[in-house]
């Protein structure tokens, strides 16, 4: 992330409020605040600076795809970050068909092993993730898997399953807790797999 601090709230409800009116200008802003932070996060994750970019760029197009909703968001921050995460695990569901550990060793410079050992162990990781999801109630899975899999918040999951808000957050907090301590219980420590959580912080 850039050196500069935070702006204050006030001032970023401010811009939010200019973005969801279509404001270009606004949303380059909010972009050169906050991609920096994303880039550092996600490649911790992808190793990859051409996957990382296109993540980034795929996480603001969700935001100003939707960008209406901006006003009545509680953090931006925690928004973005959200869909940062689901837009990762979406990467690496996709990456392990894709990728094989040859062509991984064939097409990175130098420490290639490395790297494709770091995916293969996320890959690991995701399938746990998998098992744990299984694991859930129906109800709580069907909320994780409605913010994980359609990048829905907390009020467009609320009207989806005719639940209060509270119940859809709590929903999701329990699950995502259940999947991190299934990850903790299963996973090898190491630290990939506390990157690794850090895609399912509460």
């Amino acid at each position: 992330m850039s050196g500069r601090p935070y702006i204050h709230s006030e001032e970023e409800d401010a811009q939010l409020a200019a973005v969801a009116r279509g404001d270009k200008f606004a949303f380059e802003q909010l972009y050169d605040r906050y991609a920096g932070g994303l880039e550092k996060y996600i490649y911790f994750i992808t190793r990859s600076k051409e996957v990382t970019e296109e993540i980034i760029q795929d996480v603001f197009i969700r935001i100003w795809q939707k960008r209406e909703q901006l006003p009545e968001l509680d953090s931006f921050r925690a928004y973005l970050f959200r869909i940062a995460r689901n837009q990762v695990i979406s990467w690496l569901r996709s990456a392990r068909p894709r990728h094989k550990i040859v062509e991984l060793d064939e097409s990175l410079a130098g420490g290639s092993r490395a790297d494709a050992d770091h995916l293969v162990l996320y890959n690991q990781y995701y399938k746990m993730v998998l098992d744990a999801i299984a694991l859930l109630p129906e109800r709580k899975k069907e909320v994780f898997l409605l913010s994980l899999e359609e990048d829905l918040t907390l009020d467009e999951i609320a009207r989806r399953l005719h639940l209060t808000k509270s119940t859809v957050k709590q929903h999701l907090y329990s699950a995502t807790t259940s999947i991190r301590d299934y990850l903790k219980k299963y996973g090898n420590v190491s630290s990939a797999l506390i990157i690794f959580l850090t895609l399912f912080e509460s």
